[in-house]
């Protein structure tokens, strides 16, 4: 399969295609982000991404790459929960708009995108699905987290996968398009091979209904402790938590254990700002749950020496990048070149995908149809 990677960013979804087992060859990746783009070649050097602006590629240059797959995870800001919310006002739409234009005059035969839970409520979204109909494309719509594959890590992201052409069939619904945003996994759906996360080992088949917080699934996913590394004495120093930062943000940090199965989303502010940003660490007195925490701190209100005091008796930390990465599903020979900085990897993983939903989306949606062109 042909691939075309728009806004490939560290090449998160490039390492889907590879873990979904499809053969495939990258025609073109662009990103206008130079440092995501060095990312990416540091790990795809056979392959690099280009550095351009979205706008500047045109109708007869990408004809001429023939990709059969158009991938994008467009700009997220316009429509996340902490970002402005401008949606189309925000000039970092204008690059989706140019892509459709191009979607209308090439036509590719398959179509994956992702975006931030709100996208599918905004104007973008309208006038992306307005394209695929009058073009003659099937689509199907998602809003899943990694929590419904097992891994401990609430991401709930918006995907859509979408086909051209009479030839293919929806294989989420059978037959065609539909209105309706799947935020459960159908159960008919085949194994990814080598796959060992609960819906390929038939764990969560049966789960057709869920609550905002996933809870149906979580006894289904794995302990944090399988995404943790032992760190280095320079890495513990990146990780730490400034007492200044414990007395400000204490009552609202996401305070997690090795053993429990959930972490909050980590978005590109983690440890720069707190408040939902992304979980941090407990390493110390594990036999303190985080209602227990919370009682203890509420009984410390207004003493912010004690609070501080007993937030250090946690062992509390930041989670390092390559464990960030790890939760991602990034592949462990997945690495940083040497001169990005730990907040500048932050930054980049938290503007990425999780590898292992979007493999299984892109396997299920263009595996056996890529076979049948």
């Amino acid at each position: 399969m042909r691939v075309l990677e728009l806004y490939s960013g560290i090449g998160g979804i490039r390492c889907a295609i590879e873990k979904s087992t499809l053969p495939y060859s990258i025609r073109m990746a662009v990103d206008i982000n130079d440092l995501a783009s060095a990312v990416y070649n540091h790990n795809f050097p056979q392959s690099p991404a280009c550095n351009r602006v979205i706008e500047s590629l045109s109708v007869s240059e990408l004809s001429r790459l023939h990709a059969d797959l158009w991938t994008m995870s467009p700009p997220c800001q316009p429509f996340t929960r902490l970002g402005n919310k401008m949606c189309e006002a925000d000039s970092r739409s204008e690059s989706l708009f140019h892509v459709l234009t191009l979607i209308a005059a090439i036509r590719p035969r398959f179509i994956f995108l992702e975006n931030v839970k709100g996208f599918e409520t905004s104007e973008s979204c309208y006038e992306l699905l307005k394209t695929l109909d009058s073009n003659n494309y099937l689509y199907q719509q998602f809003l899943l987290s990694p929590l419904q594959f097992g891994i401990p890590n609430c991401r709930l992201r918006f995907y859509l996968v979408a086909w051209r052409g009479s030839e293919y069939n929806n294989p989420f619904n059978g037959q065609s398009s539909t209105p309706c945003i799947l935020d459960t996994i159908p159960r008919h759906l085949p194994s990814l091979p080598d796959c060992t996360c609960p819906f390929c080992t038939g764990c969560v088949q049966e789960i057709t209904t869920h609550d905002k917080n996933f809870t149906e699934y979580l006894a289904f996913c794995q302990p944090v402790a399988n995404f943790l590394r032992l760190l280095d004495e320079a890495e513990e120093r990146s990780c730490s938590i400034s007492d200044d930062c414990l007395r400000r943000y204490f009552f609202v940090m996401d305070i997690v254990r090795p053993c429990d199965r959930k972490t909050r989303c980590f978005t590109k502010g983690y440890t720069k700002r707190i408040e939902g940003t992304g979980s941090v660490l407990q390493t110390s007195r594990l036999d303190l749950t985080f209602d227990l925490i919370h009682n203890n701190y509420k009984s410390m209100e207004g003493d912010s020496d004690a609070l501080v005091s007993f937030a250090r008796t946690l062992g509390l930390r930041f989670f390092h990048s390559r464990e960030v990465a790890n939760l991602m599903c990034f592949p462990s020979d997945y690495e940083f070149p040497e001169n990005v900085t730990e907040k500048q990897r932050i930054r980049l993983l938290g503007n990425s995908v999780n590898v292992h939903v979007v493999a299984h989306l892109i396997f299920w949606a263009f595996g056996t149809q890529s076979e049948a062109s």
